[in-house]
């Protein structure tokens, strides 16, 4: 795990440029870069400011003042720039939440909690200890594949559908 860490914190540092053009007053520059949503940060701003810049070319060309123009891409950039980072944060929330029910749900740890050894017996599905080390166990079906409006697959047991095959791992 430790020798992971250092490699996605340089990776995340070195693609994380675009932070040092943030203003420092406020804390924002120290903020985003604390943020785990700074890429909704980014890309809310860069669907901003793209709509805003095409619209107040649009409005010169349609012959607006200039002065009216600027104003209408400040307004546009906002209004697509806040509900996109509020669409983007939600979403990530509901999955990092997601991600978490099902870990809950499955009895599943965090990786710095997890024992050194594989906890791997009788009762495990997919791993079994033999003499060379761990074998993993592999269910393989060969179901044919069916549209809805073709002739369906009788329920089958499990027991007759799925093969086994051990690979070594």
């Amino acid at each position: 795990m430790s020798e992971i860490e250092p490699t996605v914190k340089n990776s995340s540092e070195k693609s994380a440029q675009w932070i040092k053009y943030l203003p420092e007053a406020f804390g924002i520059q120290e903020a985003v870069r604390q943020s785990p949503f700074r890429w909704c940060v980014r890309e809310s701003a860069m669907w901003g400011i793209a709509t805003g810049t095409t619209m107040s070319l649009h409005r010169l060309r349609m012959g607006s003042t200039p002065f009216f123009a600027v104003n209408i891409g400040f307004l546009t950039t906002f209004m697509v720039c806040i509900p996109s980072y509020y669409f983007c944060y939600r979403t990530r929330e509901n999955k990092e939440r997601l991600i978490e029910l099902m870990m809950k749900a499955n009895d599943f740890q965090e990786a710095a909690d997890m024992p050194e050894e594989i906890p791997a017996g009788e009762d495990h599905p997919f791993l079994e200890p033999s003499a060379d080390g761990l074998e993993q166990k592999e269910f393989v079906a060969h179901l044919p594949e069916r549209k809805e409006w073709q002739e369906q697959v009788p329920q089958q047991d499990a027991k007759d559908v799925f093969v086994e095959t051990k690979t070594r791992k």
